[in-house]
């Protein structure tokens, strides 16, 4: 199973949300798997979280699988908040 990885640097927004995509959608084309790092991630809103579950769903129907890996404590509080903690992160 071929991996891609990608590294997030920044805030997820409504400003970054399409290009973030692109990026997890282009690195799917050579891929069974797509793992990225979130450890830099500074912000995520709720166009950030929409496109997090997105995607998820997305590489899925595909047969694909996203791994998000190194969400800080903030964002794994803001996931948590909204009961969606599980379906952005593997268990």
């Amino acid at each position: 199973m071929a991996e891609a990885r990608i590294t997030f640097v920044g805030s997820l927004d409504i400003s970054t949300v399409t290009s973030f995509t692109e990026q997890v959608q282009a690195a799917a084309q050579g891929s069974d798997r797509i793992v990225v790092d979130c450890t830099e991630m500074e912000f995520l809103d709720s166009t950030g979280v929409r496109g997090l579950v997105v995607l998820k769903q997305q590489m899925a129907s595909m047969g694909k699988q996203l791994v998000f890996e190194g969400f800080g404590s903030h964002i794994i509080d803001i996931l948590d908040i909204l009961g969606i903690r599980e379906v952005v992160i593997d268990a």
